[in-house]
């Protein structure tokens, strides 16, 4: 099983320190396998980078307002039967932007990759190169590794503290291509 104890998962404390890794790649399903594991909204956000509207996906069919102990695994991986923890609750802090939002990964768990237009820097999982979403940073919210992770509910999963099973985003409304 996975550690469901926020706890467990080491935090960053040097000033401009990121626990951003390396892709890894070995989780890796056919566009096909993805498209029927997955819902139609998680397919479309993890694997063709759509993203869901801001300020929409709230409990009970996503994690933007969510604030329950626990470990956000990468919805990808865990339609694939890997359970592979991304973020956790510790990591978790309202910064308003309308998604899930972090200011840090579980360490080596997520890279990044700039945009074909290179202004953004996408966040992927490291393991299956979903797409969580976009990383900003130098914004004035006070943590140490002065990063944002703006993560899509739609990508990933949550295990509450102590549990056992992992509840997945049920939003079905529009979600957008990227442009």
């Amino acid at each position: 099983g996975v550690e469901t104890d926020p706890k467990a998962y080491p935090l960053p404390t040097a000033k401009g320190s990121t626990h951003l890794g390396k892709a890894i790649l070995d989780v890796q399903l056919s566009d096909a396998e993805w498209e029927s594991k997955l819902s139609r909204n998680q397919y479309m956000v993890l694997r063709k980078k759509a993203t869901e509207p801001g300020h929409k996906v709230l409990v009970p069919e996503g994690f933007d307002n969510h604030y329950e102990k626990g470990v956000y695994l990468c919805g990808g991986c865990a339609a694939a039967g890997q359970r592979v923890p991304l973020y956790t609750s510790a990591m978790k802090f309202d910064c308003g932007c309308g998604w899930p939002g972090f200011w840090t990964n579980v360490e080596d768990a997520v890279y990044e990759e700039k945009d074909a237009d290179g202004r953004r820097c996408e966040i992927l999982c490291a393991r299956c190169a979903g797409h969580l979403g976009h990383v900003f940073r130098g914004e004035p919210f006070g943590y140490c590794t002065e990063e944002r992770h703006c993560v899509n509910s739609m990508s990933l999963a949550f295990i509450p503290s102590g549990g056992v099973d992992f509840q997945v985003p049920s939003y079905s409304g529009p979600v957008y291509a990227p442009r």
